[in-house]
């Protein structure tokens, strides 16, 4: 373990973010595989339906429970990133780990549909535990001057993970039978690289500050914040200390109480996570590759998915870049113009092409209406109610 880290600097929190920054990164390799167990799945349908002992997936209900038990999972996952609360973010963090680096595994080593079902669940649970705890863990090391920044670390390493399953696909996909088997499996390289990576993913000061351990949270913050004088981490330890105070009486009121007390904040959080999951863009992310089969592209349709997707990951870069100067609210109305906009696309192209026009210019429409809805997204509904529902809640 070594010795106990103590603040050796004279400067603020923000003078110098580097280990901070390692901090989040090693953190947010979890959001990776989360980008990266739901990407691959649309890539490695197309082997499966050519395996003779998968041939059940020649159909599309097949096809729908694939993709539906990890959603499922996803939904118990995100219920049980409640615990993170009893054993801490970091024990938590580490636990969802271990959880993508079997689950591939057991995906990868399937000797029938339910088990490759059963294998996909459980790695939906920790899809769905990965993306409350993520964004729950940069919040509570980041200093409020650069949280929206950090903030979208992890949908940036999301996305690259998302990019990087399509770029596996393209790659494994003239392989037999799609090299599907290795396209699953391989996920499990960077859960091995978080628990590899572990010493750098301190407990976060605000978690032990609300178990009443402050001594550790001084020494978290201490390694955090290498430089920051001793007097800027008391001034944090006591800024959270009272952020605690007053979510301790936000807790104890009900949640139907919290439309009462705090109406507009709740309704906001509510309805923009909502929104996120109800927008469609899990129908681009699974199902992008046959959309685009359909629309005109072919073979070439998983090629276009990564580059729809490259795009999308720099449209996540800009906001990285501009969520502290421009502000959320301009980003999200921005953002949900744009997906409406590149929805439309979509329609029109689907109605000109059902109606015979020319199949060359209703492809290019479907292209770009994706291209526009999914670059949309990861400026506003993608990254956004992580960041801005933490901030409405203390």
């Amino acid at each position: 373990e070594g010795e106990t880290p103590v603040a050796s600097g004279s400067g603020t929190l923000e003078s110098d973010l580097r280990q901070l920054q390692r901090t989040v990164a090693a953190a947010s390799l979890s959001t990776f595989c989360l980008g990266y167990n739901t990407g691959i799945v649309a890539g490695a349908q197309a082997g499966l339906q050519q395996d003779p002992a998968f041939g059940v997936l020649n159909t599309s209900l097949a096809d729908g429970e694939l993709v539906s038990c990890a959603l499922l999972g996803a939904a118990v996952g995100a219920v049980c990133g409640q615990f993170a609360n009893l054993v801490g973010r970091r024990r938590m963090l580490l636990a969802v780990a271990v959880v993508f680096l079997i689950s591939p595994i057991a995906m990868a080593l399937s000797p029938d549909f339910v088990s490759l079902l059963a294998a996909r669940t459980m790695s939906g649970m920790s899809i769905g535990v990965s993306s409350v705890l993520v964004n729950l863990y940069i919040t509570e090391v980041s200093p409020a001057a650069c949280r929206g920044r950090l903030g979208g670390w992890a949908p940036f390493i999301g996305t690259t993970g998302i990019l990087v399953s399509y770029v596996v696909s393209s790659l494994l996909g003239p392989l037999t039978y799609g090299a599907w088997r290795w396209q699953f499996g391989l996920a499990s390289v960077p859960a091995l690289c978080i628990l590899i990576l572990q010493g750098s993913i301190p407990e976060t000061p605000r978690w032990l500050l609300s178990q009443s351990r402050r001594g550790e949270a001084k020494e978290s913050m201490a390694r955090l914040f290498p430089k920051a004088s001793e007097e800027s981490l008391e001034a944090e330890l006591q800024r959270i200390e009272a952020e605690l105070s007053h979510s301790m009486q936000l807790n104890s009121v009900s949640t139907i109480g919290l439309f009462k007390t705090h109406r507009m904040p709740t309704f906001i959080g509510m309805s923009i996570n909502i929104l996120q999951q109800v927008s469609g863009i899990n129908v681009f992310i699974y199902f992008a590759p046959e959309i685009l089969a359909e629309a005109g592209f072919g073979n070439k349709s998983m090629v276009m998915t990564t580059l729809i997707s490259l795009l999308q990951l720099t449209a996540t870069a800009v906001l990285i870049r501009y969520i502290d100067k421009v502000g959320r609210r301009p980003l999200a109305l921005g953002g949900l113009l744009g997906m409406l906009a590149g929805l439309a696309f979509l329609v029109v192209a689907d109605l000109l092409r059902g109606s015979g026009a020319n199949r060359s210019l209703t492809a290019v429409g479907s292209l770009l209406g994706m291209l526009i809805f999914r670059a949309s997204f990861s400026l506003s509904l993608g990254p956004l109610p992580y960041i801005m529902t933490s901030e409405f809640f203390p």
